[in-house]
């Protein structure tokens, strides 16, 4: 251990670390609860301190680093009183704040920016924030933020904030009300009409703005996300992964890893119980197929779960997972869904106890046939069509990215009930899937949901709950496990990639008359979302114009590529994207 003494918001702090300990987690150990995690490089900015004056990243600041110098956090910006600093009240009054994950950041890279430059323009705000990425706001009311900061620190008067209000375009690109039409013979919809709306005087409640009603705590850098708790005896736990996209894993020895001082727990296939799940967080029951356990003898894709290490510090852990000697049979894979129905196709769930899957033998996960007309009606259809379209396109994989990375902090409480405070967007979905596979009952499982620092989607599902629940009941202690950006993109979850093909029938008048659309959704080495997601993107796919004659055909389909699952739109905006 080394002791580093510095100055922490104007006062001296000294603090003990292990070597190679980065300034963030010192920080964090002080309670600075505003230096988050979002990657170990830094990338994200999230972790944002000023250091001597200087915005800098405390992810890549070694502790020993700061000895004699000033450290600078949201924490130190209120006054003798409490009060809020301006950048602080500028930020909670223009709605700047939206998960306020990276609220600390922006505020300490505000607070450097004014300082030297006290009337900073536009493109000098944004070259300043630039550093600190941001998935929610595009920055427009950070930057409104800023600028209201510079002019309270000014001097200068400073109204009350008026929000942007959005009213219905009275020309240009809006159409002025007109009446319904046919979209095809037989059917006359009712089209909304565009009635642009009288000028009101202003309301009392509606329009007006309101601060959020936890930004007090976002702006002043308290314990607000999942992360944001320390707890006596807590371990660190970290998932030994894959290094191949598919392989049966023929053995594992641990007995170096669990004679490792500091370790307190290793798990994997050969000592948890084999109990089949959906990891997407659904409504009960939850969609087949059941197709995934916690640990498994076969991994499926790059990243994959092998086994996981419970240790006093990440890095006793990190050593653990490197003495783990796992044997596999490398098995051929599968990355693109146009290959995965062919014969001679590697199958990628062979194991006999999947529930629901459509046709194993060919890695299809679910059929979904759905059509308004029989098939000889549809062919009538486009046979009387003056013309027939036919195009084909592929929409490929991408990852939500939130900047808060997933994690779940897991203990017993003092009724031996088991406690998660997790990064999720399902917080009673993950309570009733994590249960069974704990062999514990609902009431026996408590889940606390925090803020989370964006989803987008990738947090609807049960993603490190169960690996958190069996480390606590093995060790008996409180257990934190935080994915690092490197897992995200492995292990986390993404959008489905798609090959979507439509045929469309117009009559002369250009009206349609039929329409088909066949897709191939990729739903990865698990079936997660993967029936939802693509119905979805039928549903939209073919109901966004009124068509006698529609049909969507749709084979969902196991691959070895990280596993996708929900994404903001939840597979409608690549049909229509296709579609348009």
């Amino acid at each position: 251990m080394r002791t580093t003494t510095f100055t922490l918001n104007g006062e001296v702090c000294t603090a003990s670390s292990h070597p190679g300990t980065s300034l963030r987690d010192v920080l964090r150990a002080q309670g600075c609860f505003s230096v988050r995690f979002g990657s170990d490089d830094g990338s994200t900015g999230a972790a944002t301190v000023l250091l001597d004056g200087i915005p800098v990243s405390a992810d890549v600041v070694l502790a020993e680093q700061v000895s004699g110098r000033s450290v600078e956090t949201v924490e130190g910006l209120e006054g003798p009183n409490g009060e809020l600093h301006p950048i602080q009240q500028a930020f909670m009054v223009t709605g700047a704040l939206q998960s306020g994950y990276s609220a600390g950041a922006m505020i300490m890279v505000t607070k450097a920016l004014l300082a030297s430059n006290p009337s900073p323009s536009e493109r000098e705000i944004r070259d300043a924030l630039s550093g600190v990425l941001d998935r929610e706001t595009a920055y427009v009311k950070v930057i409104e933020a800023v600028q209201r900061a510079a002019a309270m620190l000014r001097g200068d008067a400073v109204e009350p904030f008026r929000p942007h209000i959005l009213t219905p375009l009275t020309n240009g690109r809006d159409p002025a009300p007109y009446e319904p039409r046919p979209t095809a013979p037989g059917i006359s919809p009712a089209v909304p009409r565009v009635i642009p709306s009288p000028d009101v005087p202003e309301m009392n409640v509606v329009g007006k703005p309101e601060i959020k009603v936890d930004a007090l705590k976002l702006v002043k850098g308290n314990a607000a996300f999942s992360d944001d708790i320390e707890m006596r005896g807590m371990l660190t736990a970290r998932v030994l992964r894959s290094p191949h996209a598919h392989a049966r894993i023929l053995d594992i020895d641990d007995s170096e890893a669990v004679d490792l001082p500091g370790v307190h727990a290793v798990i994997h296939y050969k000592n948890t119980k084999r109990v089949m799940y959906a990891s997407g967080g659904q409504s009960w029951p939850n969609p087949l197929p059941w197709d995934q356990v916690s640990f498994d003898n076969k991994v499926r894709h790059v990243g994959d779960r092998v086994a996981a290490v419970a240790a006093d510090t990440a890095d006793i852990a990190a050593a653990a997972l490197a003495l783990i000697k796992v044997t596999y049979e490398v098995l051929p894979f599968i990355l693109d869904e146009r290959e995965a129905m062919e014969p001679g196709a590697p199958v990628i769930h062979d194991e006999p106890d999947a529930v629901g899957v459509h046709d194993a033998s060919k890695n299809i996960v679910h059929h979904i046939l759905a059509a308004t007309v029989p098939d000889p009606v549809l062919d009538a259809a486009f046979k009387s069509a003056h013309k027939v379209y036919e195009h084909t396109f592929r929409v490929h994989q991408v990852q939500q990215t939130p900047i808060e990375p997933h994690v779940c902090v897991g203990w017993l409480d003092e009724d031996e009930r088991l406690v998660f405070r997790t990064a999720t967007q399902v917080p009673f979905h993950a309570r009733r899937m994590v249960a069974p596979l704990l062999g514990m009952t609902v009431k026996d499982i408590r889940v606390i949901k925090p803020r989370i620092g964006g989803g987008f989607g990738a947090k609807q599902e049960m993603l490190l709950e169960d690996i958190v629940g069996h480390l606590v009941l093995k060790t008996r202690k409180p257990v934190r496990l935080v994915l690092s950006r490197e897992e995200e993109f492995a292990s986390s979850r993404t959008r489905h990639p798609q090959t979507i093909t439509y045929r469309t029938g117009v009559d002369d008048r250009g009206y349609l008359v039929a329409q088909e659309m066949r897709m191939i959704g990729n739903t990865g080495p698990y079936g997660t979302h993967g029936f939802t997601v693509q119905n979805v993107a039928g549903i939209r796919g073919l109901t966004s114009y009124n068509c006698p004659a529609k049909k969507f055909d749709c084979h969902v389909v196991y691959t070895n590529i990280p596993v996708p699952g929900a994404y903001r739109g939840y597979g409608a905006p690549r049909a229509e994207f296709a579609l348009e």
